[in-house]
């Protein structure tokens, strides 16, 4: 074990430069605003959404005052930053720190020691980061850290350059759902009418998008494989609606219920057009652009495309990766990618296609790539280019040719960033389940976390830490913890963040349960899933319907840290737990300020 932490000692290694302490000024307001050209009550950081960049070189110090101006409580959380040390700095209400009130501030202090790479912050109360709380964080890493640069250009020292020049600022890209009606609004017919809100008004990129509404023949066509999914899976016959929403009321339990405004599969409103701005990124003679792209939605993981263009991804999740070169990338919820294009054409405009991945709705969002110079005042549309790999609903044209990225595949570039090996300290099991229409389990029990938590005294300091979703196997510093998640749905994919660490994925099947009590068994017994040498090296993973995954990581810090679904309906409504590592050790450090808050 000695060597294990070793190894982490060394990741956390103070990068050979002065760090410095980067501060942050994040003012939350309420506004009324049409990003996709209807309107409703928006929530803005600094006066927008998403919100700024808050930068920093890797073991910086983060400093950021948080000023509530909103009728409603607020957490930031950071999503992916682990808070080394300072666990009470994760935002989670109810479990690291107490809620800011309206008319309140709180600074979130915290080290980038350790890591590098593409992330965000949220609100963590209820749903309200749908409603614009949301915004990038971006770290910039280290000089020695090893880079796969050489592979995306084959050796051409000039391209290379060219890459980390562009690794300083990389392009946003940005893609997050929106809806008719706001976080709370929906929360309430969620609980009042048992309506699960399966159904959006659609993407924004970078807080901007309009609405289209596709043919029926066409939304029917992109959503054949998906329907047929569903009433395999249900054996109830349905279809979509002109928002491309597929109606699951008859499997919910709410047919017949229309005297209400529902935004739902089934009762949504008939589509209606928008035209307004959507996004533009100007090539500007540039060879190569590198985008971070990050899933801000809260319902939906999407597909993404550049007409004509190959992407390579180089970095998932806060590490390089071997890279990959493809057609497509699967975005998942709250995941974020590093993707260098080669801008090799001589004019022309080519379509950025985020399509949602999920059974529930077919619908996409474009955003323009531009070879022509920036004009002040953009066109609205542009002419749709031959080179399109997928459809509306996220389907390659042709999936034999067109390569898509291979999540399992995603090795971490380092070598060396691999898991430990031998018998864990702790397993611990989750089954991912629908306790009912609208409530969601991640516990073998089925046992809900509840809402009332987030006013509750944080578990991290709490006398009483027993609640139904607490996780303690008394972990301590240094143990190795597996955490075997089957998800028995039969069509919901969901996607889980661990806070406060990354793991390793160690084993991963779209097609059946993980039947094993232990890593250890598995191996025994040869399982095929198994991968101890090179697995994906994340802080949040898509476990199929039906299928199962293992993460596998290192309790190298002390905390009360969430485990969670990011469909924010799902976590709202109980899937949750809290999973508690050597308190002990930690309580101590804790600032009074913050407990007495």
């Amino acid at each position: 074990m000695t060597k294990y932490i070793a190894t982490v000692l060394s990741l956390l290694a103070v990068p050979a430069y002065a760090a410095v302490v980067r501060e942050y000024s994040l003012n939350l307001t309420a506004s009324y605003d049409a990003p996709n050209g209807f309107y409703r009550e928006v929530f803005l950081v600094n006066g927008q959404q998403p919100g700024p960049l808050i930068e920093a070189d890797e073991g910086d110090t983060i400093s950021a005052t948080v000023y509530n101006n909103l009728e409603v409580p607020m957490t930031i959380h950071f999503h992916g930053i682990h808070q080394l040390g300072t666990p009470w700095m994760d935002g989670a209400p109810g479990v690291s720190q107490w809620p800011i009130f309206p008319g309140e501030s709180f600074v979130y202090n915290f080290t980038t020691a350790g890591q590098y790479g593409s992330y965000w912050y949220h609100a963590h109360m209820r749903s309200y980061y749908q409603d614009g709380i949301r915004g990038p964080v971006y770290i910039r890493p280290s000089a020695d850290r090893p880079r796969p640069y050489d592979v995306v250009t084959g050796g051409n020292e000039s391209a290379t350059a060219i890459l980390r020049e562009l690794e300083s600022n990389p392009t946003p890209l940005y893609v997050m759902d929106w809806t008719k009606l706001t976080s709370d609004a929906t929360y309430y017919k969620e609980i009042k009418y048992g309506l699960d809100p399966a159904c959006t008004l659609g993407f924004l990129i970078n807080g901007k998008g309009r609405v289209t509404c596709p043919a029926n023949g066409t939304i029917a066509a992109a959503g054949a494989g998906r329907l047929e999914i569903f009433q395999n899976a249900t054996g109830v016959q349905s279809s979509f609606d002109s928002l491309g929403c597929l109606d699951i009321s008859a499997i919910n339990g709410y047919p017949g219920i229309n005297n209400v405004a529902l935004e739902a599969p089934g009762f949504s409103t008939p589509c209606q057009a928008s035209n307004t701005e959507r996004e533009i990124f100007y090539v500007n003679g540039s060879d190569w652009m590198m985008f971070n792209v990050i899933n801000m939605a809260g319902a939906f993981a999407s597909y993404l495309s550049i007409d004509g263009h190959d992407m390579w991804v180089v970095q998932v999740e806060g590490a390089f990766i071997q890279p990959q070169k493809v057609k497509q990338l699967y975005v998942a919820l709250g995941s974020r990618y590093t993707i260098a294009v080669q801008t090799g054409r001589d004019n022309g405009d080519f379509s950025i296609r985020f399509a949602c991945s999920e059974v529930a709705q077919v619908t996409e969002q474009i955003a323009w790539l531009s070879y022509n110079a920036p004009t002040a005042t953009p066109p609205q549309e542009y002419s749709v280019t031959p080179e399109v790999y997928q459809d509306i609903g996220g389907n390659l044209y042709d999936p034999e040719s067109m390569q898509a990225f291979n999540d399992t595949s995603a090795a971490p570039y380092d070598e060396e960033l691999k898991p430990p090996q031998g018998p864990a300290q702790h397993t611990i099991h989750f089954t991912l389940t629908r306790t009912s229409v609208v409530s969601f389990s991640v516990m073998d029990s089925g046992a809900l976390m509840s809402s009332e938590m987030e006013l509750m005294t944080p578990l991290l300091w709490a006398d009483d830490v027993s609640q139904p979703t607490t996780v303690d196997t008394g972990i301590k510093i240094g143990d190795v913890v597996d955490l075997i998640i089957d998800n028995i749905d039969p069509v919901i994919l969901h996607p889980m963040h661990l806070h406060g660490h990354s793991f390793w994925v160690v084993s991963e099947s779209n097609y059946g349960m993980f039947g094993y009590s232990s890593v250890e068994a598995a191996l025994a017994n040869d399982s095929s899933t198994m991968n101890l040498n090179n697995p994906p090296y994340r802080d949040g993973y898509a476990i199929a319907p039906g299928g199962h995954a293992v993460f596998r990581y290192i309790a190298d810090n002390a905390g009360a840290w969430m485990f969670h679904c990011h469909i924010n309906n799902h976590l709202i409504t109980g899937m949750s737990a809290v999973i508690l590592e050597d308190l002990a050790s930690i309580r101590p450090m804790i600032p009074g300020s913050v407990i007495n808050y």
